[in-house]
């Protein structure tokens, strides 16, 4: 009998650790698990367990080193190495080498990924990068960069033997099946609605993951989230406000589930087409017509019960760029005195026309998950009383993110997390952006433009502050997007998940040790 000792061993390892219940997370939807490829929080999300960065952020918002060992700045700032970990692996056991963050840095700049999602600006716009050797590479600078630490955190290196994207990036079948390089690794097969991820043995990084698994879903689809919660279907989600703030005060679930809540560098927002040949709202006035319609009594009644936080700039309280600047409240006789100087007169049908007849008929899109009285609708009947008609349609998420990509409609409803840095915001206003479609709006200003670009090169703490205040007040003026509320991240967990923390911006990922820290107990 003492033969069948060491695999009878062997086998009651394996059926316990399949016996570890996974974290079930929920998300609002993912678009890929490719790192070339994320356009939304809840790509990155799940991408920051699979995927070492080159840096990433301690549990104080400091940066440290992840899958580089260090890095040295030199010729006054316009010459770095990167010295990456020796013995690091890709999930396939290939070794991570300096060609690959070349690689991944050409594939940035490709306009077929660009088109898909632009989401990195500072990484695909670093002049030049080649590898010196197996585990370092050079990146030369035509000017010194202060986004440079904010840049490396933003790398996330990808393996280029199964990398090389096509000329429809989207469609890759490597978009669910990633070989990463952190401490995860996707088991079975990966979908837009659920992914398992379990503990790669293979892993010598310096963060590696606590849980043996994590099952995320998407629970869009739910009725209910909180039924899946109590039955152990899911560990952690997030919720809406009144929800959230049930289970906080204890009114419903006493005991049953946690709350957790953190101030996110993210708002809702209008984002509002500024192309005068597809839309009215090209005349910078009907613009800021609309800005004083926004519903902001409404908006503030929530601040006592659910946290809500009136915008008043662009970057959020949580950003180092924010501007604390008082702003003038909206006001509908501001509105109509607007409407007016832009020659927009009101009709006998209630409805304003302009000298050549034409009506002011606008296009609103908003997800058709925005409920009864959403912002968008109260934005509409608060329009009609000044003579402005404005036809809502309600779209799918990602329908909503196509027609404002294409600049299609006037108005488009949804939300905006802001990067760790403000130059991350960069292609929401610039010609660059506009070329990549990351520019919905189609806002096009030269002073913008030179401000970004000065921001990105300037070292000077307090300077680079300067610079993004002159844009908020820029932002402010031009309204190529109204801000509307800073956002709250907003969780309901089951009790025996421990280790939930959030970062400087409000994310229980993006830093150490974040959700890879997270764990299960009785």
């Amino acid at each position: 009998m003492a033969r069948f000792r060491f695999p009878f061993l062997f086998l009651c390892a394996a059926l316990a650790l399949q016996a570890v219940e996974p974290i079930r997370v929920g998300l609002s939807g993912w678009t890929t698990l490719n790192p070339l490829l994320m356009s939304r929080d809840t790509d990155v999300q799940m991408l920051d367990l699979v995927f070492d960065r080159l840096v990433t952020l301690d549990a104080q918002g400091r940066f440290i080193p992840e899958l580089l060992q260090n890095w040295e700045v030199r010729n006054g700032g316009r010459e770095v190495l990167l010295h990456l970990r020796p013995g690091l692996t890709w999930q396939d056991g290939s070794p991570i080498q300096a060609e690959d963050l070349v690689f991944t840095w050409r594939m940035l700049r490709r306009p077929e990924v660009r088109a898909v999602a632009d989401t990195v600006p500072g990484v695909r716009s670093l002049d030049d990068l080649k590898a010196e050797g197996p585990l370092t590479v050079r990146i030369r600078l035509a000017q010194p960069r202060g986004t440079l630490m904010s840049d490396l955190y933003n790398f996330i290196p990808v393996p280029q033997k199964y990398y090389a994207m096509g000329t429809k990036p989207a469609e890759a079948p490597v978009n669910f099946a990633p070989v990463g390089s952190g401490p995860y690794r996707v088991v079975g097969q990966a979908t837009r609605t659920e992914v398992r991820l379990e503990r790669w043995d293979g892993y010598r990084g310096t963060h590696p993951g606590t849980w043996p698994a994590f099952e995320l879903k998407d629970i869009d689809s739910m009725k209910d989230v909180r039924t899946p919660l109590m039955d152990g279907h899911l560990s952690i989600c997030p919720v809406g406000p009144l929800t959230h703030y049930l289970v906080r005060h204890g009114a419903i679930l006493k005991g049953r589930l946690r709350a957790f809540a953190a101030p996110q560098a993210a708002f809702n927002a209008f984002f509002l087409n500024c192309d005068s040949t597809r839309s009215l709202l090209g005349d910078v006035r009907l613009r800021q017509a609309l800005a004083n319609l926004v519903p902001w009594r409404q908006l503030a009644r929530g601040r006592e019960f659910f946290g809500t936080r009136l915008a008043t700039s662009f970057w959020p309280p949580e950003s180092w760029a924010y501007d604390p600047t008082p702003r003038p409240l909206p006001r509908l006789s501001r509105a109509r005195a607007l409407l007016e100087e832009a020659g927009w007169r009101m009709g006998s049908d209630g409805v304003r026309h302009d000298a050549h007849g034409r009506s002011l008929d606008l296009v609103a899109y908003e997800e058709n998950s925005a409920g009864n009285r959403s912002i968008t609708q109260q934005l509409v009947a608060r329009a009609a009383r000044v003579g402005v008609r404005i036809e809502l349609r309600q779209v799918s998420f990602d329908d909503l993110g196509v027609k404002s990509a294409d600049h299609v409609g006037d108005i488009w409803s949804y939300g905006w997390t802001t990067g760790l840095d403000p130059n991350d915001d960069s292609p929401l206003f610039t010609k660059d952006g506009l070329r990549s479609k990351a520019n919905v709006s189609a806002y096009l200003n030269p002073e913008v433009d030179r401000l970004f670009d000065e921001g990105q090169h300037t070292l000077d703490p307090e300077a680079r502050k300067r610079i993004y205040h002159r844009l908020a007040d820029i932002i402010w003026r031009d309204r190529p997007v109204i801000p509307l509320t800073y956002n709250l991240t907003r969780y309901i967990a089951n009790p025996g998940l421990h280790g939930v923390t959030f970062n400087a911006l409000g994310q229980p990922f993006g830093f150490w040790p974040g959700m890879r820290g997270w764990s299960l107990k009785p």
